[in-house]
């Protein structure tokens, strides 16, 4: 961990030791902490024991180890910025340098000034990534939470309704029975095995906070433009998010927890298929007059009365998908990722399967994709 965060410990990693003595007291004058070494195993070494808050490395070292080689070492066992000594830039080297994701490069020979200005803005710039990483891993692991809160919910509502079916017949059993059957004695219990049931399950609602919650008139806009600072802390470095909003929209009444995720759930998707310099999204609402034959291409289209919707767009320019991949995107636990669950898609159907909408997507591959998901302007309740 760096000790301090304006004034990090400085590993200097260099063979020159006129060179080495210079940088120490240039940083020692600003209040740096530093320490020395000439050779890339000690180096190795010290960044593991002290681990600095950043490491001045020469590439060329004594002994048999360049800088880059030990550069790739400690950036594979610790995330510490690497700032590369050089008066070299020939293109092998470079190459070199480049794969072990350094912070930057100091041409010698440097005054003490630009040194200064280097590692200050290497730290900024370091410590914003840094911020910005843990924003996003909350992010993620709150969605996910959510995602997982969602399903539970509606599994648990699905299961008390098939509780009430069967308790409803046991009933029936037990009235239907003679006093003291053996017939009315089974009955019972499953009446009371069924009861611990639903207990179960209603506290299972409860825990994921899943309790019917009142709807309420809602603006779409209002809702987005709440999100969007927490929006735009997810965005790779290069990538944009555009809003295109319609000032005409019109209320819809919803309950806002799962509208904001919603809304959250298809910008983290499109931000993870967006993860390269020139990406774009683009968020859009308006209102739009919708017949069966729309209803063809929409996912949840079951029993959608014709009329007027407010739609919510999620657009990227990412790498689209193929008609395989969206036949499964709202699968629960299917994703396109090495790692983690394909919840976010899964949650945002559910929510608007409650709300009584639907889902229309466009996609190619190469091509991007846009989400529209579709919700009643007149909407009375939101089922649970």
């Amino acid at each position: 961990m760096i000790n301090d965060i304006s004034k990090p410990l400085i590993l200097i990693v260099e063979d020159d030791g006129i060179i080495a003595s210079r940088i120490q007291d240039t940083l020692a004058g600003a209040g740096y902490t530093t320490t020395i070494t000439d050779i890339g195993e000690d180096a190795i070494r010290q960044a593991q024991e002290i681990t600095p808050g950043l490491v001045l490395m020469d590439i060329r070292l004594k002994g048999n180890m360049d800088g880059i080689e030990a550069a790739g070492h400690i950036r594979r066992q610790s995330d510490v910025p690497i700032l590369y000594l050089t008066a070299h830039s020939d293109d092998e080297l470079i190459q070199r340098a480049k794969q072990t994701m350094p912070h930057g490069y100091i041409v010698k020979p440097f005054r003490a000034r630009e040194l200064l200005i280097t590692i200050e803005m290497t730290m900024n710039k370091y410590l914003l990534d840094r911020q910005k990483r843990d924003m996003e891993a909350r992010i993620q692991y709150i969605q996910k939470m959510e995602s997982l809160g969602t399903m539970a919910g509606a599994v648990a509502h699905k299961f008390n309704n098939m509780l009430m079916i069967i308790m409803g017949y046991a009933e029936m059993m037990t009235d239907d029975a003679e006093p003291e059957s053996l017939v009315e004695s089974r009955s019972n219990e499953i009446l009371e095995i069924c009861e611990k049931a639903r207990e179960m399950t209603n506290q299972i609602i409860a825990y994921t906070g899943h309790l019917p919650a009142a709807p309420a008139m809602l603006n779409l806009n209002q809702l987005i433009q709440e999100i969007a600072p927490f929006l735009k802390i997810s965005l790779p470095d290069g990538s944009v998010i555009h809003y295109n909003t319609d000032d005409r929209i019109a209320p819809i009444s919803a309950v806002a927890e799962q509208i904001r995720q919603v809304i959250v759930n298809l910008v983290m998707n499109a931000i993870e298929a967006v993860k390269k310099e020139s990406g774009v999204i683009t968020v859009s609402t308006g209102v739009m007059e919708l017949n069966q034959a729309f209803f063809s291409e929409v996912y949840q289209n079951d029993d959608l009365p014709e009329g007027r919707y407010v739609f919510l767009e999620v657009e990227d320019n990412g790498c689209g998908m193929d008609e395989d991949t969206k036949r499964q995107i709202f699968d629960p636990f299917f994703t396109t990722k090495f790692f983690g669950r394909g919840l976010g898609l899964s949650a945002v159907l559910g929510i608007v399967k409650s709300h009584r909408g639907g889902i229309k997507i466009l996609s190619k591959p190469g091509e991007g994709t846009a989400v529209r998901v579709l919700l009643p302007v007149e909407q009375l309740s939101s089922r649970q």
